[in-house]
């Protein structure tokens, strides 16, 4: 539904409607969410999708199968492997192709090192927005360090299309998997830091402790994951 002129005017007085976004810090441009608000407390909000729909099914029917391979890096810039696969493992399943083991094990590393990649931007970020900048920092440390070892095996820090049709795109360089075992070793200490930091941090219980409440049933409805179930 779009927010019309005559539904924002009958809106509560003692409310504030709050657009956010498309042009927002957070949103990176391509997304933008109607906000009732009461203070801090969000009343209710309604998202408009805009350009976060890129249209990549469509633009893929015009090119071959490795041109898109490209575009699947930028379905989720945090962690491009994780599409990459996903699109390989589609198209290989059609051509009934086999990947090589090795392969299939350096797939799964680039997927595990960009999911680790991720989770730091979204911890590190949340915890800037409530006033944690030490925090911020430490993960960026991190996730420097995984960027490296992307670059390391494939010359990009990002957008990688390391993963490709058949296997990745080369072996990994020499010395890599050395890199990747020691930043596994060093990496657990640091969780444990982050938890110190941030689990029984005033600041933080007071912004996220009873927010966002939803119901077992509301979760399963939205198609939601991860510690929410």
């Amino acid at each position: 539904m779009t927010v019309t002129e005559q539904g924002l005017l009958e809106r509560e007085k003692d409310s504030m409607t709050l657009n956010m976004g498309p042009q927002h810090p957070s949103t990176h441009g391509v997304f933008r969410v109607v906000l009732e608000m009461d203070g801090e407390l969000v009343d209710s909000a309604e998202p408009h999708i805009g350009f976060l729909h890129t249209g990549i099914e469509k633009t893929s029917e015009a090119k071959r199968y490795v041109h898109v391979i490209p575009m699947t890096d930028r379905l989720d810039y945090l962690s491009p492997p994780g599409n990459n696969l996903a699109f390989c493992l589609t198209v290989e399943k059609l051509l009934q192709t086999n990947v090589p083991e090795r392969a299939n094990y350096l797939r799964v590393i680039m997927c595990e090192l960009a999911r680790m990649a991720s989770h730091l931007v979204w911890l590190a970020t949340h915890a800037l927005d409530i006033g944690a900048m030490t925090v911020f920092l430490y993960c960026w440390r991190e996730r420097e360090m995984i960027l490296d070892l992307n670059e390391e095996i494939s010359g990009v820090r990002m957008m990688t299309s390391y993963i490709r049709l058949g296997g990745v795109a080369q072996d990994s360089t020499p010395g890599w998997l050395q890199s990747v075992r020691k930043f596994i070793e060093y990496f657990p200490a640091k969780i444990d830091e982050y938890e110190r930091l941030l689990t029984r941090n005033p600041i933080w219980m007071d912004r996220t402790q009873n927010i966002g409440v939803m119901s077992r049933e509301e979760a399963i409805n939205w198609s939601m994951s991860g510690p929410v179930l």
